[in-house]
């Protein structure tokens, strides 16, 4: 299968997948995570945070799905990088899991009990987990994109605190206040009555303040990371991903003081995946950059499964990454209707 291709390019074509994938993840599980960061101080009682749970509770479990093709799509084709990450960031990787366990129990059982503290409870826990998973994945994309102290050996020689420098504070910053300016948008869309005032006047305040901090962010990076702009200069095509991020942010505060929310809310995932790709482009053909010296790194050649391995994924993806994507599109489709204040439904 693919013999036609060789091991270097099924290498290259895997790592622009890999790329498409994480940005899809953070598109799609941005405004169930935003939801979550929004749900403590803009609804008021039960019948509230019904409506914004009832606003994601369609969605979110499948918006895993990329997560999961993103981590194993990780291990199946470049099962060094995955051992690495896992050696490198053990930390950073189980506060992540601990993230995602908690929003993914408070978002399914937020409606199971009716006793208040239990609620409040899972309210908060929803909000922590939500918190926990924006903040880790945007510091630890902040620190790929910036570079890991990787020296001779494949040692890491980084301690935990300085996965937090400035820059990698940035990033997750920026990550969080983009899944709030995407919750916020999401819930305006999906809502109707109080919530969803609250949550478009937030939304007008948030992409800008996202606009503002996107540009810091990138302007920091090409700027102040040393080797970032390598690839940049080699294919000039490629400034188009920041500025298409730029013009994202821009239209998605544009549409928000315009009250037309849903192409806010899209402008915000463009926003959203073109900063991330921004990075990304920034680091190939190494997906564990080092920040010591290029040659420490681990590149996607020598990180890559086998050819066979390849090329069975490859054909894989091209089969089922398709029903992925026509079952969402049908499952947004069919829960499309905004969710009235007091509606009880059965998801």
């Amino acid at each position: 299968m693919f013999d036609f291709l060789t091991h270097d390019m099924l290498a290259v074509i895997w790592f622009f997948l890999w790329c498409v994938i994480w940005g899809i993840y953070f598109m799609v599980d941005s405004f169930s995570l935003g939801a979550g960061l929004l749900v403590p101080f803009i609804a008021r009682n039960k019948a509230q945070r019904m409506q914004i749970q009832e606003a994601v509770g369609p969605f979110w479990g499948g918006n895993e799905v990329w997560l999961i093709l993103a981590a194993g799509g990780t291990f199946a084709a470049f099962p060094l990088v995955f051992s690495k990450m896992f050696t490198f960031l053990y930390l950073p990787m189980m506060l992540l899991l601990f993230g995602l366990i908690a929003r993914g129990i408070s978002v399914e059982y937020l409606h199971k009990d009716d006793n208040p503290q239990i609620q409040k409870a899972l309210m908060w826990s929803w909000f922590a987990g939500s918190l926990l998973t924006s903040l880790v994945l945007g510091v630890a994309f902040a620190n790929f994109f910036k570079g890991l102290e990787i020296v001779s050996g494949r040692v890491y020689e980084g301690t935990v605190l300085g996965l937090f420098s400035p820059y990698a504070l940035l990033g997750g910053v920026l990550f969080v206040l983009m899944n709030i300016s995407s919750g916020a948008l999401w819930i305006n869309v999906k809502t109707e009555g109080a919530v969803a005032a609250k949550a478009g006047n937030l939304a007008k305040k948030s992409t800008f303040i996202v606009l503002l901090l996107a540009l810091v962010y990138l302007a920091y990076s090409f700027v102040g990371i040393e080797g970032f702009t390598s690839n940049y200069s080699a294919t000039p095509a490629l400034y188009l991903l920041p500025a298409i991020a730029v013009v994202g942010a821009v239209l998605a505060v544009f549409f928000a003081k315009k009250d037309r929310w849903f192409p806010a809310f899209c402008s915000n995932l463009i926003a959203f995946l073109f900063v991330v790709q921004s990075g990304l482009a920034s680091i190939y053909p190494y997906m564990l950059k080092s920040s010591v010296s290029p040659e420490y790194g681990i590149d996607i050649f020598e990180a890559a499964s086998s050819h066979m391995t390849l090329s069975v994924m490859l054909g894989g993806a091209l089969v089922f990454v398709p029903i992925v994507i026509i079952y969402q599109l049908w499952a947004y489709t069919l829960f499309k209707e905004k969710i009235k204040e007091g509606e009880q439904v059965d998801y």
